[in-house]
């Protein structure tokens, strides 16, 4: 499909929420250019960036690609999905976190498998990659598990426009007692959206706090595996598999001690307890939302952002 047919009418709005990250971001830009599917338009959103992100954006000289910046910043990525959101022409909604990475895949698989299951959201499966290479990964619920207890890695989903008017738009981070994400995943559900799984590898995932991407100490790891994905991306796709079964095969049989074991259980039965009471009840809610955002705080230390 021709450029200028697709900014008329875009089939894909793709919507990343940034703050002061140019560098990772430019390399998801970079990603998104090299899908094999090109009837998309792209809403960057900058929560109250200060750094040369709107420059980098328009670097690429792609007229598919929007910028805007928030006056405020939220802290989260709720505010600016939400933005894009309202701005988006597109049937369909996909998220690129501005420090993932997508194979050149992603959109036109989410796409066919949206189209073929006419499903309310589909996602694909997402590598994390650590220190050592890519260590697991983020796909469907456990056999027996529903999606309204799975994390999705939201630069994997795709979601039909109109699916949002049934769940409602994503809420702030600071009303919350779970990841924003999961949030608005759950709600998803509880609506009645159908989710499906597409399967295939199509997302890298960079965990922040662990890569420290918000500091300028950071290493960067988007930089080379963005060089791999470009020239070498059937090699980078098997060898991330290989690392992710290696993974599944060392701790198969991994020894647990009764620590680990007392532990894995007590959360479990918390997890269940507070299913059953219901998580926003009170006085249960106000509780969890207290002990999450304790939790939120030291995460976005361990990420290199001011609290």
């Amino acid at each position: 499909m021709a450029l200028a047919e697709a900014r008329d009418q875009p089939l894909v709005t793709v919507v990343t929420s940034t703050f002061d990250s140019s560098v990772v971001l430019k390399c998801a830009r970079r990603t998104l250019q090299n899908q094999d599917f090109d009837n998309f338009e792209a809403w960057i959103v900058g929560d109250a960036c200060s750094d040369d992100s709107e420059e980098v954006v328009k670097s690429f000289e792609d007229e598919r690609f929007f910028w805007t910046n928030l006056p405020e910043n939220s802290g989260s990525q709720s505010i600016p999905n939400n933005e894009g959101i309202r701005r988006a022409r597109g049937r369909y909604i996909a998220y690129l976190g501005h420090d993932d990475l997508w194979m050149p895949w992603h959109l036109s698989g989410l796409v066919a498998h949206l189209e073929k299951t006419g499903a309310d959201m589909v996602h694909s499966l997402a590598a994390l990659i650590g220190r050592n290479g890519a260590r697991s990964a983020y796909g469907p619920p456990p056999d027996g598990k529903t999606y309204r207890h799975n994390h999705i890695a939201v630069s994997s989903t795709m979601h039909r426009r109109d699916s949002v008017d049934r769940s409602g738009y994503w809420r702030e981070a600071s009303e919350i007692s779970l990841q924003v994400d999961d949030d608005f995943v759950r709600r998803g559900v509880k609506a009645g959206n159908r989710i499906e799984y597409c399967p295939q590898l199509s997302v890298i995932k960079f965990p922040s706090a662990e890569w420290k991407l918000y500091s300028r100490n950071s290493d960067y790891p988007q930089v080379p595996y963005l060089e791999e994905l470009l020239h070498h991306t059937d090699c980078l796709h098997k060898r991330m598999l290989t690392e992710m079964a290696t993974e599944v095969a060392k701790h198969k049989f991994a020894d647990i001690t009764f620590k680990q074991a007392f532990k894995s259980r007590f959360s479990g039965l918390a997890r269940c307890i507070i299913r059953a009471y219901g998580r926003e009840r009170w006085p249960l809610g106000p509780i969890l939302v207290i002990l999450f955002q304790r939790i939120r705080q030291k995460v976005r230390k361990a990420r290199g952002l001011k609290n």
